[in-house]
């Protein structure tokens, strides 16, 4: 149906690739999409974030109709340093030394490609709005501070989810923080340790007794980091855990959440230890319906151009998230990347290319 420039968008995805931007150190990749912006003739503004900064864009297109928006992240997780893009007939991957960056990249490049499709053939097309976030692999940071108020589009479109190009995200978590502090008290290990309370001790019994690990299909728990103790020789006075929750129910959240409360108050109490808890909410989850507006479009943008849509539950979050609460209707598509986050990734140029005819014809669907 479109005659996508396949040599042009694979070198646009690789020279992105080739541009390290760990979070909150995106500058390059900065400028190489507001040059090719430029280019395009498509305004934009950098907005200050952090240490870094998003980038809004828009294009009326020429034509008439409701605005609809773009969105990806520019940041990647590490090793991103010297990305070596390994291109076959089939696919792109990484040399397995770094990651390939895929995630978010590829978004990128086809929304680029997509723009500069409908430009060059001099095509008319409604309202379009992109929004670049930075940060996002450090908590969805570029997104929690972006102006909404910029934002005229009701309905947006991520490409941040991973797997063929057809994968259509219904529902994401709710996600909290939690932080335990465990006070116990010191002593002489080797002269006194019963005069004292061993917080480490305390906090692992803690730990060994509160939810773990997959607890039903929509809701998970991890104890990701623990520390505690100044010597061998002193009972440990002070010890710490950050964890987290999500789950695709808030009731379920929050349910978890009393009961590691409860726990931490009870162990706490036996051992005569005290306790501090914090909890933090780091994004709200969404929940869509097959036949909500905004699938309805996704599912027949998808069936023109020949894509099975599949519907899934993630476990992840992603700034789809924050723009739902934000009021704005919000769906996560793949955007065809796999083995994200590791020395194996590798997206399909079939993927690639379809992603980029998907992104036109979203733009055309919303407008029908």
């Amino acid at each position: 149906m479109y005659e996508i420039n396949k040599k042009r968008l694979i070198n646009t995805f690789t020279e992105l690739v080739r541009i390290p931007s760990p979070s909150w150190h995106e500058k390059e990749v900065i400028e190489y999409i507001t040059g090719y912006l430029k280019m395009l003739k498509i305004r934009y503004r950098k907005l200050k974030c952090g240490n870094s900064y998003n980038i809004y864009a828009s294009t009326s297109g020429g034509g008439k109709g409701k605005t609809v928006l773009f969105s990806a992240h520019m940041d990647t997780v590490v090793p991103c340093e010297n990305v070596e893009p390994l291109i076959t007939d089939k696919r792109i991957s990484s040399n397995g030394k770094t990651i390939l960056g895929s995630d978010d990249k590829a978004a990128i490049a086809m929304f680029l490609e997509a723009l500069h499709y409908l430009k060059e053939n001099r095509i008319k097309f409604g309202p379009v709005e992109l929004i670049f976030s930075c940060a996002e692999e450090v908590g969805l940071c570029g997104i929690k501070g972006f102006d909404m108020s910029l934002v005229k589009s009701r309905l947006a479109f991520i490409f941040d989810s991973g797997g063929r190009v057809g994968k259509i995200v219904l529902k994401a978590p709710y996600h909290s923080i939690i932080d335990i502090f465990l006070y116990g008290k010191a002593a002489h290990a080797g002269i006194e340790p019963e005069k004292g309370i061993n917080a480490i001790k305390v906090l692992s019994e803690v730990i060994s007794e509160i939810p773990g690990g997959r607890i039903d299909n929509e809701t998970s728990v991890n104890v990701g980091i623990i520390s505690g103790g100044r010597a061998t020789n002193i009972v440990a006075e002070e010890a710490y855990c950050k964890l987290e929750v999500r789950s695709i129910s808030n009731v379920k959240l929050k349910l978890i959440e009393k009961t590691i409360k409860e726990k931490l108050k009870m162990i706490t109490a036996r051992h005569g230890a005290k306790y501090g808890f914090k909890r933090n909410l780091e994004y709200n989850g969404f929940s869509i319906g097959k036949n909500d507006k905004i699938s309805v479009i996704t599912q027949e943008a998808m069936k023109k151009i020949g894509i099975k849509p599949e519907f899934e539950i993630s476990g992840g979050g992603s700034d789809t998230n924050i723009l739902n609460g934000a009021g704005i209707k919000a769906i996560n598509l793949s955007c065809g990347m796999n083995k994200v986050h590791s020395c194996s990734e590798y997206i399909l140029i079939k993927d690639l290319l379809k992603g980029t005819e998907l992104v036109l014809s979203i733009i055309e669907t919303v407008n029908e």
